[in-house]
This record gives C-alpha cells, sequence and structure tokens, in this order.
C-alpha cells in the first residue's frame, strides 16, 4: 500500500476516488494518521476526494477513531532479581499470551456510533462528491463581445444609400456566432455628409471582427472604410 502523508494530498486524492477508505473498504490506521495530521477541512476546490472523505472521518467520535490506530507496543515486563552467583541459572519457560478473540475487536464502535448520524454523514458526502462533479463537468459559459464600429461611403449625403448599405450589411453577412444589433445610426461627419454607425455581438470562438470588415470592405465601390468605435466582452 502506498505510504500517504499530508505532503502528498494529490496522491491521497487520486486513490480515494477509487475507494472509501486509505485503508480500503474499512478506516484504518493510514485513515487515522493523515486525518490527525490535516489539522483541519482540506480545500475542496484542489482535493475534493480528500474533503469528502474528511467529512465522513468527522463523523465519528475521536474515541471510535483511535481504535482504528494499532495497539501500541507492550512495555517490557520488569527484569527479574539476578540470581546468586554461586546458583545455577534456569531458563524458565515462557509463559503463551492468550489470543484475543476477533469479536474484542469492533471497528465502527457499535456502542458509541449513532447508526443515524453515520449515515446521514454518508449521505451528505456522497451529495458534497455529486456536487463537485456537476461543477466540474458543468460547461463553461460562451465568451461573446459587442462590437460598435462605423462604416463610411464614398455617396455620403445620400440618406437612402446610406440606408440601403446598411441594410446590405445585415441582411448579407450572417455567420453562426454574429448577431446584429437592432438600432442603426447616421451620424453627421461634416457638409452634409454622414456615416453609418452599427453594432453586433459576436462570439469570439467563432467570428473575429476583420471576418466581418473584410466582407464590407470588400464593396469597394460603395464603401470607403470600417472602423471600430469600442469593444465590451459580455
Amino acid at each position: 500500500m502506498a505510504q500517504f502523508t499530508v505532503d502528498n494530498l494529490a496522491q491521497v486524492n487520486e486513490f480515494l476516488s477509487h475507494t472509501n477508505y486509505l485503508n480500503g473498504d474499512l478506516p484504518g490506521a493510514d485513515d487515522v494518521r493523515i486525518f490527525n495530521a490535516l489539522k483541519g477541512v482540506p480545500p475542496k476546490d484542489q482535493f475534493p476526494e480528500v474533503y469528502f472523505w474528511y467529512l465522513l472521518l468527522s463523523s465519528f467520535t475521536p474515541a471510535v477513531r483511535a481504535q482504528w490506530a494499532p495497539a501500541a507496543a507492550p512495555k517490557d515486563a520488569p527484569k527479574k532479581e539476578a540470581q546468586k552467583k554461586d546458583a545455577q541459572k534456569k531458563e524458565e519457560p515462557k509463559k503463551e499470551e492468550p489470543k484475543k478473540a476477533e469479536d474484542d475487536v469492533d471497528l465502527f464502535g457499535d456502542d458509541d456510533v449513532d447508526p443515524e448520524a453515520e449515515k446521514k454523514a454518508k449521505a451528505l458526502a456522497e451529495q458534497k462528491k455529486q456536487e463537485a462533479l456537476a461543477k466540474k463537468n458543468k460547461p463553461k459559459p460562451v465568451a461573446k463581445t459587442i462590437v460598435i464600429f462605423e462604416v463610411k461611403i464614398f455617396e455620403a449625403t445620400e440618406q437612402a444609400l446610406l440606408e440601403s448599405t446598411a441594410k446590405k450589411i445585415k441582411e448579407t453577412i450572417n455567420p453562426d456566432g454574429l448577431v446584429w444589433g437592432k438600432e442603426v445610426k447616421y451620424e453627421e461627419i461634416a457638409y452634409g455628409a454622414k456615416k453609418i454607425v452599427m453594432s453586433m455581438i459576436i462570439e469570439d470562438d467563432k467570428i473575429l471582427t476583420d471576418d466581418v470588415f473584410d466582407q464590407i470592405t470588400a464593396w469597394e465601390d460603395d464603401v470607403s472604410s470600417v472602423d471600430i468605435v469600442s469593444m465590451q466582452k459580455v
């Protein structure tokens, strides 16, 4: 079994994605050791599996968790007094220690644990785990940009031509990922000449502003220039 420490929580997190406890199906010494070494709740975003494992172990009392740790080694028995130097030393036969019955060890400490509390803790851990997975798999929002731009035409004093050019742009250029703004303005430049001011919303992963502008300036007999006024992320 891997040697788990608080310094390799990424390895602990990976291991817990396949099992409930560090010691397998039942909690054990590794679970107690890492739980006590953490000194607090681990970060859920960085180590979600460790986080839910910690919540589950927290539902047990300290007395119950103590039963999972390995038993302490028995202290050395006091040495017998030295026999007289002139007496012959005799070896005493070793006494066999009575074996403990398997039923003496209760991993879950039924006398101390409330089955309902344990059930609720496991349900909560499973719920949090599912929420973390749902959040992880949630699709990212589509990045969009609002673009306001101006179009100048050669016959800038002809209102009818200005309006027909704006209409042509909206009706002709409609790639996937582009939505035209409803309002179109015709702003004064000088001496009765006007420019077209339009807006569009584009999906950043699908559309480049240059793709749209290149199609507009391709009408070189009518359009003299296209310039960006402002851009803003949605």
